[in-house]
């Protein structure tokens, strides 16, 4: 969070498959939204992979594509 500049990025949300859909991911990701909020935070951000599922779930929790990167690794 960088709250002098409003902006909160939410990092690396996974839940084990142990625990899955029992509601843990949206029950952090929703406690992520509201401290980021709450320390001033109006822009919050994350990355997901376009081609995986998880965008679409955050998709339903109303982020939305605002841009696209690109990463290249040397083998």
């Amino acid at each position: 969070m960088d709250p002098a500049t409003g902006t909160a990025q939410i990092e690396d949300l996974i839940t084990s498959e142990a625990h899955l859909r029992r509601g843990h991911a949206d029950a952090v990701l929703a406690t992520a939204l509201r401290t980021a909020a709450a320390e001033g935070c109006g822009f919050r951000f994350l990355t997901a992979d376009a081609a995986d599922w998880p965008r679409h779930w955050y998709e339903r929790r109303g982020f939305s594509v605002i841009g696209r990167s690109h990463c290249f690794e040397r083998a």
